[in-house]
């Protein structure tokens, strides 16, 4: 019964480690930083659900934005909600523009400013979402 145990513990043992030296061998995603960037969404919700954007400045603290997703959401009133939601977030170092009815371009006010990576969450089928420079 002991000798059962041993090797239950062994095995344990043997399997946190492989999982360790995995996760230490997984590579570091990618990320690209930029001075401005323009979201545009295509097309309405189909259900509910949220949106968040997430921006992060090089070397710097992540400021964040969620938006509330509602059944038949045009794109238009996703991105004025969107845009609203991340210029409260962002702060002056950053300006949030809506330009095109479903565009939101996001630029440094300063010259200064540390350019910025972005990332898009959502969960609402209907519509996409492009990133672009």
């Amino acid at each position: 019964m002991i000798h059962i145990i041993e090797r239950g513990m062994i095995a344990a043992a043997c399997a946190a480690f492989a999982l360790t030296a995995v996760a230490a061998d997984a590579p570091t995603p990618k990320t690209s930083f930029f001075e401005q960037a323009k979201i545009t969404i295509n097309d309405r919700a189909r259900a509910a659900g949220f949106l968040r954007v997430r921006l992060q400045p090089e070397n710097g603290e992540a400021r964040e934005a969620t938006i509330d997703i509602h059944k038949r959401m045009s794109e238009n009133d996703i991105a004025k909600t969107l845009a609203k939601a991340l210029q409260s977030a962002v702060g002056s170092e950053y300006d949030v523009d809506r330009t095109a009815g479903e565009h939101v371009k996001i630029r440094k006010a300063k010259r200064g400013a540390p350019n910025f990576s972005v990332e898009i969450t959502f969960n609402s089928p209907g519509f996409s979402i492009v990133l672009d420079k």
